[in-house]
């Protein structure tokens, strides 16, 4: 393996490492199914505004607030106050 495989590889684990500690946020403080849709309906390749070979989603961690955003424009709010409430 060369060493740009190799260190693609590191990068690629690493995005996958900060997705799973968003989702992990959102399964303790925010929307998971709301997350699930967002996901389902902004995934590369599922319309003409989400080209199949581009990532359209940006997960977004702003101070309490847990955000999802897509290179076409929208954005969801997943932070549930109830359960940030009870931390």
């Amino acid at each position: 393996m060369s060493e740009a495989a190799g260190t693609e590889k590191q990068t690629g684990q690493h995005v996958q490492d900060l997705i799973k500690k968003f989702e992990d946020l959102v399964a303790k403080y925010g929307r998971t199914q709301n997350l699930n849709m967002f996901k389902y309906f902004h995934s590369p390749g599922f319309s003409v505004k989400h080209p199949a070979d581009v990532n359209t989603i940006r997960y977004i961690l702003d101070g309490s607030k847990v955000k999802v955003s897509c290179i076409c424009g929208v954005s969801l709010d997943l932070t549930d106050y109830t359960k940030l409430g009870k931390v």
